[in-house]
C-alpha cells in the first residue's frame, strides 16, 4: 500500500512539475507572494520561506530552517532575480553563535500548487532541498486583489508601530506604516530621518563591467551613514553600512557597522531600513515600548545641510554623465569612477586626468564645481593644487538636467 501511495505522489509531482514550463508566460508571479512550510513540518521540524514580493524580474524571500527544535544554521537571503518562473536569490549562511559559515545560491522554482526550493553553499555543500506548501490559497494565474497575509515574523501592512520623536509622533505618508522585522522596527525610506534632519539618497549605479551596486547614504552635519551593497546576474550580495565622521566618503577612514541581522528589505516597492541602528549612528537615543508598540526617539534635528525634497532629489539625480560633461578640454587622458561619493553638503565624482603639467584628480560635484588636485609634484612654480570652478558647468539646475534616478 506505502510502495501504491508513493507511486501516485510521484506520478502526480512529475505531472505537476511539467506544467511551468507548459504555462510559465501566463504565470502571475505576483500570487505567490505569502508564507509557505515545509512538507510534513512539525513545530520541531519545519522549514518556513517567505516570499515577500515577486515579479517577472525579481524576488525576495526569508528561509528558516529548523531541525529537532535546533535552527543551528542562521540564513541571510533578501533580493533576488527571476526569469520567468525560476529564480535565484544569493544568502550568507552562519551558525547560531553569529560565526561565518559560507555564502551560497537558492534556487526557486514557482510550481502550480507550491514552490520548489534547493540551498547550497559556495563550497558545493547541499543544505536544503524540498517542496514548499502555500499557507494561503494559492492561485498563480491569476493576481491576488491583495496581498496574502505572512505568518509568524513576516512584515506585513498596518503592523501598529508608532514612532515618537522628540514628544511628537511621526506621520507616515501615503499609508506606509512602519513593520516589525524578527522584533527589530524597520521604517520606509525618509520618512522618520527627514524629521531629524537627516538627508537620505539612494544611487544604483555600474562599479565594475561585472557588478552593479546599490547605495543609500544618509548625511547629518559631519555624520554620513551609508548601506552598500553589489549584484551581478546571479544576484545580491549583502549589505554593508560604514559610518564617516568629518570626511567624505571617498575616504577609507569609516567605521564598519555591523547589520547581519538587520539587513534593509524591500517590502510593496519601498525600501525598508533599521530604525534604531540608523538613529544611533546619529547620536539619537532609541527606546521601545513592547505595551504600546511605539519606538521613543530623541536627538537633536538641527542640521546645517539640511535639505528640502526638490532639492535632495536633484542631487541624488546628479549624475556620473553629467558630472563628467563638466571636464573641459584643459583636461586630457580622463580615467572614470562611476561610484557617486558623497560629503555632508553635496555628492560628487571622481575622475583621473592630466592637464599642462601634471597627472591630476578632478572631484566634479553637484553644480559643476570642479576641485582640481595634482598628483605629482608641479614642474614649474604654478600652483596645480588649488581649487577651480568649471563657470560653463556652475549652474545651479545641474541636478535637474541629469537622468532621472531610482527612488527606493
Amino acid at each position: 500500500m506505502l510502495k501504491k501511495t508513493a507511486a501516485i505522489a510521484a506520478a502526480i509531482i512529475v505531472t505537476a512539475s511539467v506544467v511551468p514550463s507548459v504555462y510559465a508566460n501566463t504565470f502571475v508571479n505576483e500570487a505567490f507572494a505569502g508564507s509557505y512550510l515545509s512538507a510534513g513540518a512539525t513545530d520541531d521540524n519545519f522549514a518556513s520561506l517567505d516570499i515577500l514580493t515577486c515579479t517577472d524580474t525579481s524576488v525576495s524571500v526569508r528561509f528558516r530552517f529548523v531541525k529537532n527544535n535546533n535552527e543551528q544554521l542562521i540564513y541571510e537571503c533578501y533580493e533576488g532575480t527571476m526569469n520567468d518562473n525560476v529564480g535565484t536569490v544569493r544568502f550568507t549562511v552562519s551558525y547560531q553563535d553569529g560565526s561565518y559559515v559560507s555564502g551560497g545560491t537558492m534556487s526557486i522554482t514557482l510550481d502550480s500548487w507550491c514552490v520548489r526550493l534547493s540551498c547550497d553553499s559556495d563550497q558545493g555543500q547541499h543544505l536544503f532541498d524540498g517542496i514548499m506548501y502555500p499557507q494561503f490559497t494559492l492561485d498563480p494565474y491569476t493576481a491576488p486583489s491583495q496581498p496574502p497575509a505572512f505568518t509568524d515574523t513576516t512584515p506585513s501592512a498596518g503592523s501598529g508601530v508608532s514612532v515618537v520623536l522628540n514628544n511628537e509622533t511621526v506621520s507616515f505618508p501615503n499609508n506606509i506604516s512602519p513593520v516589525i522585522i524578527d522584533d527589530h522596527t524597520y521604517v520606509p525610506l525618509r520618512s522618520v530621518f527627514d524629521s531629524m534632519g537627516i538627508n537620505v539618497y539612494w544611487d544604483e549605479y555600474q562599479r565594475t563591467s561585472i557588478l552593479k551596486a546599490q547605495s543609500i547614504t544618509c548625511t547629518k552635519n559631519s555624520t554620513i551613514v551609508q548601506f552598500s551593497r553589489t549584484f551581478n546576474d546571479t544576484g545580491y550580495n549583502v549589505w554593508t553600512l560604514k559610518k564617516w565622521e568629518s570626511s567624505d566618503t571617498s575616504s577609507s577612514n569609516s567605521t564598519d557597522i555591523s547589520i547581519t541581522d538587520l539587513q534593509p528589505v524591500i517590502i510593496d516597492s519601498s525600501s525598508y531600513v533599521p530604525l534604531r541602528v540608523v538613529s544611533e549612528a546619529f547620536g539619537a537615543a532609541v527606546t521601545w515600548d513592547a505595551d504600546t508598540k511605539t519606538v521613543y526617539i530623541n536627538c537633536d534635528t538641527s542640521n546645517a545641510y539640511k535639505y528640502d525634497a526638490e532639492t535632495i532629489k536633484n542631487i541624488e539625480n546628479y549624475s556620473f554623465d553629467t558630472a563628467k560633461s563638466y571636464i573641459t578640454a584643459d583636461f586630457t587622458s580622463i580615467i572614470p569612477d562611476q561610484t557617486p561619493y558623497y560629503a555632508c553638503d553635496t555628492k560628487f565624482y571622481l575622475f583621473g586626468a592630466r592637464d599642462q603639467w601634471n597627472d591630476v584628480t578632478l572631484r566634479i560635484s553637484y553644480g559643476g564645481y570642479i576641485d582640481v588636485t595634482a598628483n605629482t609634484p608641479a614642474t614649474d612654480a604654478q600652483d596645480t593644487g588649488t581649487s577651480a570652478e568649471d563657470t560653463a558647468g556652475g549652474q545651479s539646475d545641474a541636478g535637474a538636467e541629469s537622468e532621472t534616478g531610482t527612488d527606493a
